[in-house]
């Protein structure tokens, strides 16, 4: 994660879930996520997908991170497999 090139500040983190792993960016109380589903990365191949999934959420964190919602949660994409 530290050579996908975030932003100064941005710190990024994963944890797995059901279906999937969730990738984080946050700073500063904003954020967003991202959920990489687990038939995105059988049908792309876990390299791909996750360098791919990072370039989406880095993306977003350069254009700007969200506020938390009411319960919480941070803005969400999901990357999912056709």
């Amino acid at each position: 994660m530290e050579l996908a090139g975030f932003p100064a500040g941005v710190a990024v983190t994963e944890r797995p879930v059901r279906g999937g792993r969730l990738l984080r960016a946050e700073a500063g109380g904003r954020g967003l996520e991202l959920l990489l589903t687990d038939e995105a990365a059988q049908m792309y191949g876990e390299g791909p997908s996750v360098a791919l999934a990072l370039k989406k959420l880095r993306d977003g964190a350069e254009t700007g991170l969200g506020d938390p919602g009411e319960a919480g949660q941070f803005p969400r994409m999901v990357f999912v497999g056709d």
